[in-house]
């Protein structure tokens, strides 16, 4: 019984913390690109911005946590730097994707 009690403690906070975290991503991103057109895909993606399924990151996502290095803390300067890359590899820069509305993650979205 102390055993099902922990793993489900354990599991409640695993995803509390990956719910607090994210939530506190999407101002930032949203205050770095006041641009994103409104009603775009991006404007409407929130989490899929950087997630397939939460906790998984799409290649933007995974571009992002890498330039976090290990830090925690997302920042326009940790944006800027990830602007320059194609992460979904569909030949469109993330930054010309954002600046469309666009998903810089997703291949499939020009």
């Amino acid at each position: 019984m102390n055993r099902m009690r922990t793993a489900l403690v354990i599991g409640l906070a695993a995803v509390s913390t990956a719910a607090i975290a994210l939530p506190a991503m999407l101002p930032i991103f949203g205050a770095a690109y006041k641009q994103v057109p409104k009603g775009s895909a991006l404007a409407k993606a929130n989490c899929a911005t950087c997630h397939t399924a939460a906790p998984k990151l799409n290649p933007y996502g995974t571009d992002i946590k890498k330039a976090l290095g290990k830090s925690k803390t997302l920042t326009p300067e940790v944006l800027k730097a990830v602007e320059c890359l194609d992460s979904d590899k569909d030949g469109v820069k993330n930054i010309d994707e954002i600046n469309k509305g666009s998903l810089p993650g997703d291949p499939k979205s020009k």
